[in-house]
């Protein structure tokens, strides 16, 4: 917050009370692949949501946190989906639900094929008969990303290239970096807060844009504009639960 993203003057009263997002980076060190088991190895055995989410990127490095201006309108877009996940997997194929009623034990084993076996002696005697089966939640990664966009001025106060060093640094953490032939270091991850709105637990940067706005001219070796446009948005890597609703209080 405390860059030219607004006329006001800095440490005024008025920036304080300006909408804000905190976006916190976190540096993976392992390989993505070795992360992944490592993380959901410790996951899996979780007592409890919190810690099944804490444990989901176990070897990262917690870096210090941006705190953006957040000027936007939409927070937040989800849709919910329910699906004939029940009828997909057990009667769009009467055959292959025989098959993996044989992969059940003892009684288990045949009450479902005599079930699966009544039907499909109903639906050949009936060729237009219909099953109904209720729909099933899906469980999917389906809400928006957080849009956070911000202009960076040249011309509020003279910085000496403050805005241009924080521009490049947003895009080499949201860019791999290659450790030599083999090997590449994934972007960062994040945790961001819209404080009582939105809380993302593990986010990644999924579209990161930069506009050079007004007149530009040199200054020493490199092109200097009247301001900076920045247009982020970050997406979570996982779910968006309910649970999260608990966390969005606070900064």
């Amino acid at each position: 917050m405390d860059y030219d993203w607004t006329s006001i003057p800095k440490g005024s009263v008025l920036r304080k009370n300006a909408p804000r997002v905190r976006v916190t980076p976190f540096k993976i060190n392992s390989s993505t692949s070795l992360n992944r088991i490592t993380s959901y190895t410790e996951a899996l055995v979780a007592t409890d949501a919190d810690a099944f989410y804490d444990n989901l990127y176990k070897d990262v490095v917690k870096e210090d946190p941006f705190v953006f201006p957040y000027l936007g309108d939409s927070v937040r877009q989800f849709s919910n989906e329910y699906g004939d996940t029940f009828q997909s997997a057990f009667l769009g194929s009467v055959d292959s639900a025989l098959n993996a009623a044989a992969k059940f034990g003892g009684a288990a084993r045949e009450v479902v094929s005599g079930v699966i076996a009544n039907l499909k002696g109903e639906t050949e005697s009936n060729p237009g008969s219909y099953i109904e089966t209720p729909k099933l939640y899906e469980y999917s990664q389906n809400d928006s990303g957080l849009d956070v966009s911000f202009v960076l001025s040249n011309t509020v106060n003279f910085d000496d290239g403050k805005n241009a060093k924080l521009v490049n640094l947003l895009t080499s953490i949201n860019r791999p970096l290659r450790k030599n032939s083999i090997i590449m270091e994934p972007p960062r991850i994040y945790e961001v807060k819209l404080p009582g709105i939105r809380f993302i637990k593990w986010a990644y940067c999924s579209s990161f844009s930069v506009q050079l706005l007004g007149a530009k001219q040199m200054y020493g070796s490199e092109i200097i504009p009247e301001g900076y446009l920045i247009n982020m948005t970050f997406t979570s890597l996982t779910t968006e639960v309910s649970n999260f609703m608990e966390k969005v209080q606070g900064e």
